[in-house]
């Protein structure tokens, strides 16, 4: 076994490092599962198993004893009733109106085009005042 330790090391380094090692990984071999807390756990999970697997078994039984080949599928599954005149519906919609073009809703003076508006702006409403622009930072800050 060769644990690459430096020339310098003296002999008994490593046998006092891997005897700890050692000794921690026999108590848990030999601990029982008690100690832990395991045994409890997996009695609980077979006692629920065996509870499961009980009333699996129940069902399986109530399963023969109705006769399953005796169902008519009549009984199981109602026929479905016949109108007897069809009515006329009016088709479902599923996606909006398509608006009109633009030619028919003006007949003949078409809105005047607005110049764009210049490059990094946000938006503002009409009610609001143009947004002021400073070409300083604040240097004096309230206390």
């Amino acid at each position: 076994m060769n644990l690459n330790l430096p020339d310098w090391v003296p002999w008994w380094v490593p046998l006092v490092l891997l005897l700890p090692a050692l000794l921690y990984g026999l108590a848990f071999l030999f601990m029982p599962f008690s100690v832990i807390g395991l045994k409890s756990r997996l009695e609980g999970i077979e006692a629920r198993l065996d509870e499961i697997q009980l009333d699996l078994r129940n069902l399986a039984m109530r399963g023969h004893e109705t006769g399953a080949a005796s169902v008519e599928y009549d009984d199981v599954y109602a026929p479905v009733p016949v109108a007897p005149h069809r009515v006329e519906r009016e088709p479902i919609v599923d996606r909006p109106p398509i608006p009109p073009a633009a030619h028919a809703l003006y007949n003949e003076d078409l809105p005047d085009d607005r110049p764009p508006p210049p490059p990094h702006t946000r938006p503002i409403r009409r009610g609001e005042p143009p947004p002021v622009s400073r070409q300083e930072p604040r240097v004096h800050w309230p206390r």
